[in-house]
């Protein structure tokens, strides 16, 4: 009994791997039987156009960030105790204005004494002067109180700084965009005490690849929009242009315009910046749909005398929907515009409609 039932299951296994193997050789001759079946026996269809010439326009269109001309971080050039501040964020205010006032009492001290001691200085001197020129006394009592009130007039300036330093102002005309410290708050030599920025003239931060560096010069009008403000077009003029490409092959280009009033921008918005060539030019082109292969490794298929052939092209620049192509193609050229996802080299096809000039080669 035993030895029947391990027979049976000897059987059964053997039986399970029968078809196991049955429907996977079932399998592997249904997927070649599909794939003999998709090709397309007859001539494939596509539809294709004519490679033409057309008149355009070099242009480039990239993104920039708004900057401030003046971006000026405000220094205390004292030290102290902050008794009054005079500025809040978002302010504006004019060059010279006073944003912090520092304690001041020994500052002010320091200066009366100066300031006391310059008077006396400069009396002992004239009267001894005058005292020489009478024949009164000799020239070297004279000397050292020429050089004692040269010496007081050198204390007073020192004395007279270190007073106005205590009132901590702004150098540039502009609004306040930070304010680092408050009322009561001990205050070092060279501590930032604020930021403002002269939002009246903009820079424009932005970056141009090696074919659009050659489109432009300093001086070059460029077009500036935003999302912003819809519709609008505003003119800059480009400042600088970097010699040297970064490290993405890029070069660092700055662009200079006012800030118009009506629609004003902030430092750190986004806008894009456009320019346009002067002089149109004739240039081979093609439909964008064309290309069989990537931007990066451009193909297309070009019909003749019913067969598709593919090449490689040396692409240019696109304007919309269409492509220039640098090398590769010739007016007169048929391109597969639809179905050449479908196509391999040599494969015959049947155009159902071409357009553009001229007829199927």
């Amino acid at each position: 009994m035993v030895e029947i039932m391990k027979q049976t299951k000897i059987w059964s296994v053997l039986l399970l791997l029968a078809v196991v193997s049955l429907l996977f050789w079932w399998m592997q001759s249904g997927h070649k039987s599909s794939k003999k079946e998709s090709g397309y026996s007859g001539n494939f269809p596509v539809m294709a156009e004519i490679v033409r010439v057309a008149s355009v326009r070099d242009s480039f269109n990239v993104t920039g960030s708004v900057e401030a001309v003046r971006d000026v971080e405000v220094f205390s050039e004292t030290s102290g105790i902050i008794r009054k501040a005079y500025v809040e964020v978002g302010e504006k205010k004019q060059a010279g204005a006073v944003l912090f006032q520092v304690d001041d009492e020994l500052q002010a001290s320091a200066e009366r004494k100066a300031r006391l001691a310059c008077v006396q200085a400069k009396r002992d001197y004239e009267r001894f002067a005058n005292l020489y020129k009478e024949g009164a006394v000799a020239l070297g009592s004279v000397e050292p109180l020429k050089l004692k009130l040269d010496d007081a007039e050198a204390d007073l300036i020192t004395a007279e700084r270190k007073y106005r330093d205590t009132r901590i102002k702004t150098p540039v005309s502009g609004m306040v965009t930070a304010r680092l410290v408050e009322e009561g708050e001990m205050v070092q030599a060279g501590v930032k005490v604020a930021n403002v920025v002269d939002l009246s003239r903009l820079k424009i931060r932005f970056y141009l690849s090696e074919k659009q560096v050659l489109m432009v010069s300093s001086g070059s009008l460029l077009q500036v929009t935003s999302d912003l403000y819809p519709g609008r077009k505003f003119s800059s003029t480009l400042f600088s242009l970097s010699g040297k490409a970064g490290r993405e092959h890029t070069f660092e280009a700055e662009a200079r315009m006012d800030n118009p009033d009506e629609t004003p921008f902030r430092a750190g918005m986004f806008v894009r910046v456009s320019a346009f060539g002067a002089v149109p030019r004739e240039s081979v082109v093609i439909p964008r749909e064309a290309l069989a292969g990537s931007i990066l490794k451009p193909q297309v298929f070009v019909v003749n005398r019913g067969t598709a052939r593919m090449r490689s092209i040396v692409a240019g620049s696109s304007y919309g929907t269409s492509l220039e192509v640098l090398s590769g193609l010739v007016p007169g050229d048929s391109v597969v515009t639809s179905g050449q996802n479908e196509l391999h080299d040599g494969m015959r096809v049947v155009v159902l409609r071409q357009t553009g000039k001229g007829s199927e080669k």
